[in-house]
């Protein structure tokens, strides 16, 4: 055996749980489970659809100015036209609760997934037989793992986001994304050992030396 995967293309579902997922449209906005760059100290918010640390969109759960409670809410900053049904300081409902549970519980298994996924692939180029095969198929994997959790978790937002702005958006947006991440995965491996393959068993021959003709030399510049 050239090397065997312990590690299923599942691990790769992980992905959306530690990148950033750009949206089409308007603005530069990214849907992702962890504070836009340039964010200081903890947050509240478990769900970011940002632009930057200051425009956007995130779910949080705490003092709520508006209801002068503790509750589930949406914070806005900007993109009224974006999410036109989400005010700022707006409760967010039960699917609301159930979707800042659900993003906090997968920010953190999803981190632990890549991060066990890349373990075992790193041992699985160790202990493989063919080791530059088995590291050209993961690297490939890896590569198409993130391009295809971006590009999923972009159209599922945008499907998410004409069902509904704000939560939709961040359903469509992740969902898609984990089944482009493992998708990603599974195409990048295969690729990876076909080239790999195809390179090992391709056998290069010589060109056979031609002198230059006489009167060409004359035209080369000194």
């Amino acid at each position: 055996m050239n090397g065997a995967v312990p590690a299923p293309a599942a691990v790769a579902g992980g992905l959306p749980a530690v990148i950033r997922i750009p949206l089409p449209g308007p603005g530069n906005l990214a849907l992702s489970l962890s504070p836009p760059n340039g964010w200081k100290g903890k947050s509240t918010s478990t769900l970011f659809i940002m632009e930057n640390k200051w425009r956007g969109l995130r779910l949080d759960y705490g003092f709520n100015v508006k209801t002068k409670t503790i509750d589930y809410h949406w914070n806005r900053t900007g993109f009224a036209s974006r999410f036109p049904n989400i005010a700022n300081h707006m409760p967010a409902g039960r699917l609301g609760a159930a979707l800042y549970q659900s993003a906090r519980a997968f920010r953190y298994g999803g981190t632990a997934l890549v991060v066990v996924g890349a373990l075992l692939d790193l041992e699985s180029i160790v202990t493989a037989s063919n080791p530059l095969r088995r590291s050209t198929a993961v690297v490939s994997a890896w590569a198409m793992a993130w391009v295809g959790a971006r590009g999923a978790g972009a159209l599922g937002a945008e499907v998410g986001t004409a069902v509904e702005p704000g939560a939709g958006t961040a359903i469509g947006g992740l969902v898609f994304a984990i089944g482009g991440g493992i998708a990603g995965y599974w195409a990048g491996e295969n690729a990876g050992e076909a080239v790999y393959d195809w390179a090992a068993d391709t056998k290069f021959i010589g060109l056979i030396p031609v002198p230059v003709p006489a009167d060409m030399l004359d035209r080369v510049p000194q």
